[in-house]
């Protein structure tokens, strides 16, 4: 095999990995959520939705900072490493705290159930750092066995603890997923070389370095979560967490859509960034054609969970309560618009142009964060418009980051003269 085509290869290998390994991951969180609408009702469910919106706002942060840093820097280099290690410490105990006041200011969970909580954000960041060093590494079949486990074991606790008579709740719930970190942090230690470990020295570190870059970046990832979370917190205010598990159980049905879409965004961080590193950096119009092939993958993607939705609804809420078809459409506009805009923010990720993308994306989830809170003021019925309002703006971002990205093009390389070319010269 030429060198050109083992490459294709090997690219072709590490994105169907890195999308696999989100289908895994997007696949248990799917059957947790499944169980969680199905034996908690409605209001339950609503609660259970607004933890998870927080874990995940936490974690974008988080994963960006560190992950982020591990795949666009050198993380071998003394002074980075040291910088990391600080990083993913404060990050965890920082995150661990915030998921508790954030926990009891929601008012959602009692005492035991904040504890633990507060126990599945330490857990959950620190298999997170573990998901982003595979990442790195561009072992995205190896994470997905990884990610595998993690949905074995937290299913698993799960039914033997129902199996023994244990109610199901909320904090039965969170004690599965604290089960399944634990054992997928241990099994990452033992996979991933002792070099992914390696201490390195705590003082003189590039922490202002990495921070000029991590810190715009953690900001903008966090963004499309934290837009998220604030509107399920509107439709739970404005109307009640029962119909926000209504949009959320539409959301559910469209998981294969946005899964795909996160995969592909991180395979695509990962190659540009590799592509910068190694002199031979990615034009414009490339993070362009993968934006119209990921949009039409997320189209059909979501026209299957539209369509669907008769069959596929009782599945997931077990006629507990209804999917709402009106949000059912607008998340799938909503993936499609993010597909639109992921690969040219990962582009200009990797060109670290975070302060930019940040402000870009800040002004789209603002913007539609004022206008859901509008509807909701003027009738709390209207709890569907979430994905429209979170989505649409998303075009707009596309093409301004594309305007961004051509104007920083690097010179088109000259292509070579053909051999007979050569010879009559």
């Amino acid at each position: 095999m030429s060198p050109a085509g083992g490459r294709l290869g090997r690219l072709l290998s590490s994105a169907g990995g890195a999308v696999t390994v989100q289908f895994v991951t997007a696949g248990g969180s799917l059957l947790v959520q499944a169980l969680a609408a199905r034996s908690l009702g409605a209001a339950g469910y609503g609660a259970y939705a607004l933890l998870f919106a927080v874990l995940v706002m936490i974690t974008s942060v988080q994963t960006s900072w560190v992950g982020d840093t591990l795949t666009v820097f050198d993380r071998f280099e003394p002074r980075i490493r040291g910088a990391l290690i600080w990083s993913v410490a404060a990050t965890v105990v920082l995150g661990a705290a915030v998921g508790a006041v954030v926990s009891l200011a929601m008012g959602v969970a009692g005492a035991a159930g904040t504890a633990l909580f507060a126990l599945l954000v330490a857990l959950w960041l620190l298999n997170e750092t573990g998901r982003r060093v595979f990442t790195a590494r561009m072992e995205f079949w190896r994470l997905t066995a990884n990610d595998a486990c993690y949905l074995v074991v937290t299913l698993a606790a799960l039914g033997a603890a129902l199996g023994a008579g244990t109610a199901a709740s909320v904090e039965l719930l969170l004690a599965a997923m604290c089960t399944g970190c634990a054992v997928s942090i241990v099994l990452a230690r033992l996979r991933l070389p002792a070099a992914e470990y390696a201490p390195a020295p705590l003082r003189g570190t590039a922490f202002r370095e990495i921070a000029a870059f991590a810190g715009w970046r953690s900001v903008q990832a966090g963004i499309r979560p934290t837009a998220l979370l604030l509107a399920r917190v509107m439709i739970a205010a404005f109307a009640s967490t029962a119909a926000l598990a209504g949009v959320e159980a539409a959301r559910l049905l469209l998981a294969p859509a946005l899964t795909f879409v996160n995969g592909a965004g991180w395979f695509l961080l990962g190659d540009f960034a590799k592509a910068e590193q190694a002199g031979r950096p990615m034009r414009a119009a490339q993070a362009v054609r993968a934006c119209g092939l990921m949009a039409g993958i997320a189209l059909v993607l979501s026209l299957g969970g539209v369509l669907l939705v008769d069959w596929l609804g009782p599945l997931v809420t077990g006629g507990s309560f209804a999917v709402d078809e009106v949000a059912l459409a607008g998340w799938g506009l909503y993936a499609v618009c993010f597909a639109c805009t992921l690969p040219l923010a990962s582009l200009a990720t990797a060109r670290k142009r975070s302060r930019t993308v940040f402000t870009i994306r800040a002004v789209e989830a603002g913007t539609g964060l004022v206008v859901l809170a509008a509807l909701l003021a003027a009738d709390s019925g209207r709890a569907a418009a979430a994905p429209y309002c979170l989505g649409a703006g998303g075009l707009v971002s596309a093409a301004l980051l594309w305007r961004m990205l051509r104007k920083g093009d690097p010179p088109r390389q000259p292509v070579p003269p053909a051999p007979d070319e050569q010879l009559v010269g």
